[in-house]
This record gives structure tokens, C-alpha cells and sequence, in this order.
């Protein structure tokens, strides 16, 4: 059975927010402070916040099995 956790728009978006969380693409030699923190450090935090917000968001959708 197909849910709509299974979805490729469900996955596609984890994919994006993944790309976006993980700070591969930041350069080495940025100094760039928020905060006091490196920017790439609140940008994974950030991230990663969105990404459980997200989680938590399909999460509360109804699980194709309550729906009946």
C-alpha cells in the first residue's frame, strides 16, 4: 500500500531541505560570524530545525490505516 509518506513530493522535500542543512557547499575560509557562531553553523541549525519541523508536521497527519 501507497501512503502519502511514500510520496516522491514527500521525499523530494526532505532532499531539498538536506542539501539546504548540510553546510557542504559553505567555503573554508568564510569567517562570517552570526551570533557569534560561524554562519554555517546556524545555517545546519537551522536546517536541521526545519527538517524536524517538517517531520513533525507529516506526523500529524492522519496514517493511511486511521483513515477508514
Amino acid at each position: 500500500m501507497k501512503g502519502p509518506y511514500l510520496s516522491l513530493k514527500v521525499w523530494g522535500v526532505y532532499a531539498v531541505l538536506l542539501l539546504v542543512a548540510v553546510p557542504w557547499y559553505w567555503p573554508a575560509e568564510d569567517e562570517t560570524r552570526w551570533g557569534g557562531l560561524p554562519a554555517w553553523v546556524v545555517v545546519a541549525i537551522a536546517g536541521s530545525v526545519v527538517v524536524s519541523a517538517y517531520t513533525a508536521w507529516l506526523l500529524r497527519r492522519p496514517w493511511p490505516s486511521e483513515e477508514e
